[in-house]
């Protein structure tokens, strides 16, 4: 690692003492600080792991689960009154009722959905664009078109940059929090993942903040409480859309189902198999035919086909 000098580190800390605090503005000059040198988001970055930020970001199996954060913007839980001030309160009553006239509408949530093979690009009315992968479903909100939530599958975000209105992702109980850049998300059950391409986003905002600048990635497994970061080369976030596949070290349950939910193409799977694990990157075709061989190669599989599934079992072996 490079050293980094006292002036940084000090700055760094005092980032990172005020995440909890920090309004839209403030997002924005700490992304500004952010990319302004690459040793910032270093000395950063060091600090949050210091810090146990990593392993604090999932409580144990045998805890209760943290609550899901609370973006300033929302609208609580229904039938919510707020609380009646009493004696010496009155500034703070006058406040909380500004606060109230200002409140925006309830959440008006509704879905938009893809097959397994199919894409789809949405203009959010704000100005930001989301691509859609095979297999995923969002909910977006018609009063706050920059709250976007991904249900499964995966998504490449165009963020627009609104210093006022900070772009948020929730997945489960994750949030990215993100003030104009673009970045992949993509979730499969308890598997979270997170690439940036552009600018940078925070991971958990309200929580153990976590920063991410462009080239990083983050895998998450929530049901083991794993978290890893890693590298990648920008220009290969959101390789999905040319039909790039990368695995490393993933259960070949797992990646069949990745392959299955951006390619359509269905397989039948000896179970022999669900122990294996795959590394390697693979470009898919459209053409199942084309496809399956280089996949069954890449697990060490044979296969062979009905007309609409594909049967994998372990190669060698001679299915009926």
């Amino acid at each position: 690692m490079r050293p980094v000098s006292d002036d940084i580190a000090e700055e760094a800390v005092a980032w990172h003492l005020r995440q909890h605090a920090m309004d839209a503005a403030d997002w924005q000059r700490f992304v500004d600080w952010l990319e302004a040198d690459a040793r910032h988001a270093e000395a950063f970055d060091r600090l949050a792991l210091a810090d146990g930020a990593l392993k604090t970001l999932f409580p144990a199996a045998t805890t209760t689960p943290r609550p899901l954060p609370v973006p300033a913007n929302d609208c609580g839980t229904p039938g919510w009154k707020p609380a009646r001030w009493i004696g010496g309160l009155a500034a703070c009553a006058a406040a909380v009722a500004a606060i109230l006239v200002m409140r925006p509408a309830q959440p008006d949530l509704y879905r938009v959905e893809t097959r397994p093979g199919e894409t789809r690009q949405i203009a959010l009315d704000e100005g930001s664009r989301v691509e859609m992968a095979g297999g995923s479903l969002l909910l977006l909100d018609r009063t706050n078109a920059r709250r976007v939530v991904l249900e499964r599958g995966e998504a490449l975000f165009h963020v627009r940059h609104d210093a006022k209105a900070p772009f948020t992702v929730r997945s489960g109980d994750l949030e990215v929090l993100d003030v104009g850049t673009v970045f992949n998300v993509s979730r499969a059950g308890k598997r979270f993942s997170l690439a940036v391409s552009e600018g940078a986003v925070t991971f958990q905002p309200q929580g153990d903040a976590l920063t991410l600048a462009a080239g990083d990635t983050l895998d998450v497994r929530e049901d083991r409480g794993e978290v890893r970061r890693g590298k990648i080369a920008p220009a290969q976030v959101g390789g999905w859309k040319a039909g790039r596949l990368a695995f490393s070290d993933t259960p070949v349950p797992e990646a069949l189902a990745d392959i299955t939910r951006l390619s359509g193409t269905q397989f039948v799977t000896d179970p022999a198999l669900s122990s294996r694990r795959v590394t390697g990157i693979m470009t898919l075709s459209g053409k199942a035919q084309r496809d399956v061989p280089h996949i069954a190669s890449l697990i060490g599989a044979s296969w062979r086909t009905d007309g609409e599934r594909w049967y994998l079992s372990p190669a060698g072996e001679d299915k009926p």
